[in-house]
């Protein structure tokens, strides 16, 4: 193992016990992949903050009460419930201290106490080219895909130890070389670029390319140039969640495949698949539960965190129509977005027309059953990949306009699709 005079010295116990219990793990990690030497980070996302068990909250307290720090900043990912909030949404009493346990730990470690799964809008993001440890699928994807900064998919606690020691095993997506496309789906004659006037397209065709494309590395080509973030948003989660993906180009848009030719590293794809509007009907098949007609308990924006930006399309679609009694419209945003809120009163004026407005924690693991929630409507591609094996919720898929109209009318509202108008 070639390593540096600082690594050898954090090995040797000289920068701390803790410091040097983390490198020892990296070490053996980096032995294990048969990897000879460590790469410098700059940062961390942290995701081993959704309360999962007492082993996890005690592995963190016993990392701070020994006097651990990050050495890289490091963000925090969502926690389980809105830490404000958290009665409202029916947690258990348990849920909140351990979360605070989780909190504090985290926070007397030096960790920014974001509480989001998209920091990047909170202002906490990577350059390109620049080397993290990141875990949540959507920051590892956003990250490696969107912006070209370059982590492997960590998982908590691992990527705590990797922010306290600074360092990861130089392999996988830290190396410039195995970031090359392998693949290629092209989406099909039948997809017209009108379509994506319909921001449901980009989850649609996102859980298209996921499910092809599994945990490999592959390219996506002819999608729209005038993509914005929180449409690539959308497609980080949602491909992150139908497949594995860590890593994926967009030819056109993404950093690192401004060309086919770039893309691939001069190389010809070793397979080309196409996506046709059957596929998108599939998909949307696989993340809606048709038998769910009429009532809906829940309208859900927010997964991941819903931006500012949103917020205030949100705003311009209610058009001052206030939300059903029958249903619940909830928006899940990260704290720094509330402040914003806020400042600008937009958060009084969405509030005032029935909007309940959650931070901190993911959806995914609010209490369901306390509160007696069986169907939700969202226009997230991961929530509704998810939402039935982790908390039993029955899934409509619609795009941000069905979300609202569904909200206001307290029932089911579904437009036709762009191919079918």
């Amino acid at each position: 193992m070639k390593l540096t005079d600082y690594e050898k010295e954090m090995l040797n116990g000289d920068h701390g016990e803790v410091r040097q219990q983390a490198m020892q793990v990296l070490y053996d990690l980096a032995a294990f992949h048969d990897v000879d030497r460590f790469v410098e980070i700059v940062g961390c996302h942290d995701d081993s903050t959704v309360y999962a068990g007492e082993a996890q909250v005690a592995f963190a307290e016993m990392l701070a009460e020994k006097g651990a720090r990050f050495a890289v900043p490091t963000t925090t990912n969502a926690t389980a419930c809105d830490m404000l909030k958290w009665h409202r949404q029916k947690h258990d009493v348990e849920v909140m201290s351990a979360t605070r346990r989780i909190e504090a730990s985290h926070i007397k470690m030096g960790a920014i106490p974001t509480w989001s799964c998209a920091p990047y809008q909170a202002g906490f993001q990577p350059s390109f080219g620049q080397q993290l440890a990141c875990a949540e699928s959507n920051v590892i994807c956003y990250y490696n895909s969107i912006i070209g900064a370059r982590t492997n998919r960590y998982a908590g606690p691992l990527e705590l130890l990797c922010g306290i020691a600074g360092r990861v095993p130089y392999f996988g997506l830290h190396v410039p070389e195995n970031r090359y496309a392998q693949g290629l789906v092209k989406l099909g004659d039948d997809i017209r670029l009108e379509y994506f006037e319909d921001e449901s397209m980009y989850p649609l065709v996102s859980y298209a390319f996921g499910s092809i494309v599994g945990d490999r590395i592959w390219a996506l080509e002819g999608m729209p140039t005038n993509i914005t973030n929180d449409n690539l948003k959308q497609c980080s989660a949602t491909a992150a969640s139908s497949g594995g993906i860590a890593l994926f180009h967009m030819i056109g848009v993404t950093p690192e495949a401004q060309t086919r030719e770039m893309a691939f590293g001069g190389k010809k794809p070793e397979e080309v698949v196409e996506i046709h509007i059957k596929d998108l009907e599939e998909a949307e098949r696989q993340l809606t539960n048709y038998e769910v007609d009429g009532d809906i308990d829940i309208v859900l924006l927010g997964c991941p965190h819903f931006s500012y930006d949103e917020c205030a399309k949100l705003e311009f679609l209610m058009n001052g129509r206030k939300v059903s009694d029958s249903t619940e419209l909830w928006i899940i945003v990260g704290r720094a977005t509330v402040d914003r809120l806020k400042d600008s009163g937009l958060y009084e004026r969405l509030t005032a027309l029935g909007i309940q407005i959650y931070s901190d924690g993911c959806i995914l693991e609010y209490r369901s059953q306390k509160l007696g929630t069986k169907t939700i409507m969202s226009n997230s591609g991961k929530f509704d990949t998810y939402c039935f094996s982790m908390r039993g919720i029955q899934p409509v898929f619609g795009n941000m306009w069905e979300c609202v109209e569904t909200a206001v009318a307290g029932k089911i509202v579904k437009g036709a699709r762009p191919w079918k108008k």
